[in-house]
């Protein structure tokens, strides 16, 4: 089945944190979705059987046509030939239009420096090349995205575009909140720290402030957009009061 967006995301939760309000919005304008999974997180809280399970709840809430998962390793994502000919493959035969992955120039270290997050967004970004062409030993027909956008933006990245997502938030932290052996295990060792689901509302909802939405996500184009009517830029702005 042909999809139009495709969101890779490290582990499974990632892609729902980073791309779930947008992949429910996509949904309700008629587009098809889907989430690959590089990894099946086996070394985080919960074992891969539930995960997988986890992951097949929230794919259910976010309505997606298809999600698969690539098993490449908790903790060992590479950019690789082999690694980067089996995410080509997914483009091949999913021939999105559009396709999201985590921003790769982050400084190694806990949260978004995961060497998952980084090694993802620099491997997708090398299938996005490499999926086009005819000679690379890979399953299925050439097929060239139209786009790579990026999610995960770390402070003082100025996104490309900002989606708001406001009528999709309350399914969007459902979906999020499917991943219970990440967000509500017992076993966890207690924190007066915010969670990540209170981290991925506070964040959508500062980013949603910048554009007059209650929340929202952001992106970074890899490369220049576009455009045919400039006004369509700002056909959804909402002014200032």
């Amino acid at each position: 089945m042909k999809i139009d967006a495709l969101v890779f995301g490290p582990h499974p939760d990632d892609a729902e944190i980073g791309a779930g309000g947008l992949l429910l919005k996509m949904k309700a304008l008629g587009h098809t979705t889907g989430i690959i999974d590089m990894t099946r997180g086996d070394l985080g809280w919960g074992t891969p059987e539930e995960r997988d399970r986890e992951c097949a709840a929230a794919a259910k809430i976010l309505k997606l046509d298809v999600r698969e998962n690539l098993d490449l390793g908790d903790w060992q994502v590479e950019d690789t030939f082999d690694n980067r000919c089996k995410v080509a493959a997914a483009l091949r035969k999913h021939r999105p239009e559009i396709i999201f992955a985590p921003y790769y120039d982050i400084p190694p270290g806990r949260g978004l420096g995961h060497n998952d997050h980084f090694k993802s967004g620099i491997l997708v970004a090398q299938a996005f090349n490499l999926a086009h062409l005819r000679k690379a030993p890979i399953e299925g027909e050439p097929h060239q995205v139209k786009a790579l956008f990026y999610y995960f933006l770390p402070p003082g990245i100025r996104p490309s575009f900002i989606v708001d997502v406001s009528p999709y938030y309350d399914d969007w932290m459902r979906a999020l909140q499917s991943h219970r052996t990440q967000f509500s295990n017992d076993e966890k060792p207690k924190s007066d720290q915010p969670g990540v689901v209170d981290v991925v509302d506070s964040s959508s909802r500062a980013t949603g402030w910048g554009v007059g939405a209650r929340h929202a996500q952001a992106y970074l184009a890899a490369a220049p957009l576009r455009i045919g009517d400039p006004l369509d830029l700002v056909r959804e702005v909402v002014p200032r009061p």
